[in-house]
């Protein structure tokens, strides 16, 4: 099954802030784009792409091209990208599905 998150530190990372400074910004301005899972904050690939203007394909082919691809395993990333490209499938955001409720 693909991995379609990556952990709050290699998204800092990413981004070039620290996990702290990048966990707080997204409390203060995404929150619902926090995703927990056993209690640590994850990123999906979709929502940091949208952070960082760039499509989710480019976003896991340059993190193929650094190390942090050593660290993830992207192959399985990847071939879920193509197949929702394919699919002509975008990501649900999760304000369409909570609406006013948030």
């Amino acid at each position: 099954m693909a991995k379609l998150t990556i952990d709050l530190a290699t998204s800092a990372e990413v981004l070039g802030t620290t996990p702290d400074s990048f966990l707080d910004w997204l409390k203060r301005e995404h929150l619902h784009s926090l995703l927990y899972f056993n209690d640590m904050p994850q990123i999906s690939i979709f929502t940091l792409a949208r952070i960082l203007d760039t499509t989710p394909r480019e976003l896991v082919d340059f993190l193929e091209e650094t190390e942090i691809e050593d660290r993830l395993d992207l192959r399985d990333t990847l071939e879920a990208i193509a197949e929702s490209e394919r699919l002509g499938e975008q990501p649900v955001s999760w304000e369409s599905v909570v609406g006013d409720l948030v």
